[in-house]
């Protein structure tokens, strides 16, 4: 054989030999080894929800082996979804369980999902005598019925929060209070860096109201703890109100129970405890003050001390000063005159006699008055009876 062909045979016994040596290999490949993954999902949701790192945990159960991780870190994010794998190749026929499970973070305002899922891996030959993984199955709570494609959490912001209410009363002492007055009150945090409602400036927030019930806003606690605050009116000095001073205290504790933040708040004035904060103004206008009054009594001369009743009865515009001018009038003019005369007669008259014993026995401390009245009295009786006179002589006639 020539020394060409026996290189063309060497040659081609060469190729043929590294072709096995391949299929062999690869044939190995496919009995022996399979990759089975483990899917997780995680996602974030609440309004104030940003991005948080979020630790999945696998433990092996009953003996299985380790996957290649034991736990995965990701960056989960508001309202998107985060996907992550366990991953391991197995060389062998198996069935394994695992649990899969959320480490619960640092963020206190955050519920974790604290889901714990059951992992079953089946490893198994297939057709060509190969290796195979069959669907990994996942379900909630050691509950084959709730299977799921994949291992998933979700996460919620959820912080604690409390919106401390104001109740504005008037009471009117006199008058009625406009409705147009406004009222301001000042809630101020105890440390600047303490939640606020929305609004605030440096720890501090004003509102304005009428009267009523009102609330400064909502306060939210991301974190554990306790937190303080001050409540007062300012007093604006409008007209005829009277402003309440009292200092009112917020103490908000903050804790987190099975999982999630909540907030429980005190409202104190001093040491008494409230349902909630009330201010309460005064408004009088003077309209219902005793403007009538009381004459106060001064000191005068005399050895009294003080005006007689006499003395105080007698002066102008009183009925004793009237009653006199009166008096003085008809005794002065042609009526008092012709009654003069005419009480002469009576004075000398057996009438005259009975009304001065009479007179005498009353003592009324006003004789010329009662002396008027009697003369008038006479007269009249006289002119009835010259009238009757009259009538009798007509009639006789």
């Amino acid at each position: 054989m020539s020394r060409v062909l026996r290189k063309n045979y060497i040659g081609a016994f060469l190729v043929m030999l590294f072709a096995l040596l391949f299929q062999v290999t690869a044939f190995a490949a496919t009995k022996y080894e399979a990759e089975v993954k483990i899917p997780v999902k995680v996602t974030l949701e609440g309004k104030k929800a940003s991005s948080e790192d979020v630790t999945i945990t696998m433990t092996p159960l009953d003996g299985a082996p380790a996957f290649d991780q034991t736990s995965i870190t990701v960056n989960a994010r508001k309202n998107e979804t985060v996907y992550a794998e366990f991953t391991k190749t197995f060389t062998e026929p198996v069935s394994y369980k695992y649990e899969v499970k959320q480490t619960a973070g640092t963020t206190d305002a955050y519920v974790y999902d604290d889901t714990v899922y059951t992992a079953v891996v089946y490893v198994e030959n297939d057709d060509n005598g190969g290796l195979k993984a069959s669907i990994v199955k996942v379900y909630k709570d050691e509950d084959p019925t709730k299977k799921q494609e994949a291992a998933e959490f979700v996460n919620i912001y959820d912080p604690a929060d409390t919106d401390p209410p104001i109740n504005k009363v008037v009471i009117n002492d006199a008058g009625t209070a406009p409705d147009t007055v406004k009222f301001h009150f000042t809630m101020k945090a105890d440390d600047k860096t303490y939640p606020m409602p929305e609004g605030s400036v440096d720890g501090s927030k004003t509102i304005e109201t009428g009267v009523g019930s009102y609330e400064f806003g909502v306060m939210e606690y991301e974190k554990a703890g306790t937190y303080t605050y001050s409540v007062v009116e300012n007093n604006d000095g409008v007209q005829n109100f009277t402003y309440d001073d009292t200092a009112y205290t917020v103490k908000v504790v903050v804790e987190k129970v099975n999982g999630k933040l909540q907030a429980t708040r005190t409202i104190t004035k001093g040491s008494e405890t409230l349902e909630s904060i009330t201010f309460t103004n005064h408004y009088s206008d003077g309209s219902s003050q005793n403007t009538s009054g009381g004459s106060s009594t001064t000191g005068g001369s005399g050895s009294s001390g003080g005006s007689s009743d006499s003395d105080s009865d007698s002066g102008e515009g009183s009925p004793a000063g009237v009653l006199g001018a009166v008096r003085d009038a008809v005794e002065n003019g042609p009526v008092g005159r012709v009654l003069g005369a005419a009480r002469e007669a009576v004075d000398n008259s057996p009438v005259g006699k009975v009304l001065g014993a009479a007179r005498g026995a009353v003592r009324t401390g006003d004789n010329s008055f009662m002396m008027v009245s009697a003369i008038c009295f006479i007269t009249a009786l006289a002119v009835l009876a010259a009238w009757s006179m009259a009538f009798v002589k007509r009639r006789m006639k």
